[in-house]
């Protein structure tokens, strides 16, 4: 992967010097160019190195594929089950469409506000990644924003004691379902909302996450550092999908293992899981609208 990248950064330059990027794939709009264009007009302190940039490459090829696979998929198993849901997104997609065409720029996409909320929600229910991992680099005292019974039931705790070196596993999903934060419908598959004023309960909550009150894409330093290329690719490729396409369920049994990341499997009526990801789903081409 690295020698790849590194014989593309290469070729990227030459086109770059020799003024022929309109003629290579993507014309010139891909990661690798708008990186190496970008270091040419910042002060030599803030240009990155060749091994940044392709660090930078390698980061979006692997950790960008992976979990926006996982939210796609999830989001359009919601779809498939909520048709009412799917009508209504492909109705505001279908306009854009006769307002702008379809080729839809950034900030038209982005405009869409029941293609955002579709995504939001998908992603609060099902974030790729059920958990992260932690651990404690100095002694610590955790406040609990929720007060909790210890295992004998016998006394409330309002804070934990965390010594330095302990792993703590953050439950990702957990805080993004929690009823005590979302109210009692914190389970169900509801795009709307996001369409109105979320409870108080929620920013009371103070949930650190860096996107929408959630623990989807982490909070802190370490964050996701592609959140919003996920969120654009997650829009650009279920616009154009919901676009042409009907989804339905199929009859099999959809099984989501979370290894890792979180990943569709289809479910025998004898228990067995298939051994590779699959997700079989009915799709309808819906034929040209225009």
């Amino acid at each position: 992967m690295h020698k790849t990248a590194a014989d593309i950064m290469k070729h990227k330059r030459e086109a770059m010097v020799n003024g022929t990027l309109d003629s290579e794939v993507a014309a010139g709009k891909d990661i690798m160019t708008a990186l190496l264009r970008q270091n040419l007009v910042v002060a030599p302190q803030d240009q990155m190195t060749d091994e940044e940039v392709l660090a930078q490459v390698n980061g979006l090829a692997f950790a960008g594929n992976d979990t926006t696979s996982s939210a796609l998929s999830q989001v359009i198993n919601l779809l498939a089950k909520h048709q009412e849901v799917q009508e209504k997104l492909r109705d505001e997609v279908h306009a854009a469409h006769r307002n702008h065409g379809k080729n839809l720029d950034y900030e038209q996409l982005n405009s869409l506000s029941y293609l955002d909320a579709v995504c939001r929600e998908s992603l609060r229910l099902h974030a790729p990644g059920a958990f992260a991992i932690r651990v404690a680099t100095k002694d610590w005292t955790l406040p609990l924003h929720y007060a909790a019974k210890t295992k004998d039931g016998k006394a409330t705790l309002t804070e934990i004691r965390v010594p330095k070196g302990t792993n703590v596993h953050v439950a990702l999903r957990a805080a993004n379902k929690d009823e005590r934060t979302w109210g009692a419908d914190a389970e169900e598959f509801k795009p709307d909302r996001w369409l109105e004023p979320l409870p108080e309960s929620v920013s009371n909550a103070r949930i650190p996450g860096i996107y929408s009150s959630m623990m989807t894409f982490l909070g802190g330093p370490r964050a996701c550092p592609g959140m919003k290329f996920s969120q654009l690719e997650m829009k650009i490729i279920l616009s154009g999908l919901v676009s042409s396409f009907k989804f339905d369920p199929s009859e099999d049994k959809i099984k989501w293992k979370a290894t890792g990341i979180a990943k569709p499997h289809v479910q025998q009526p004898d228990g067995r899981v298939s051994k590779n990801p699959m997700m079989p789903i009915r799709v309808t081409a819906l034929g040209d609208l225009e």
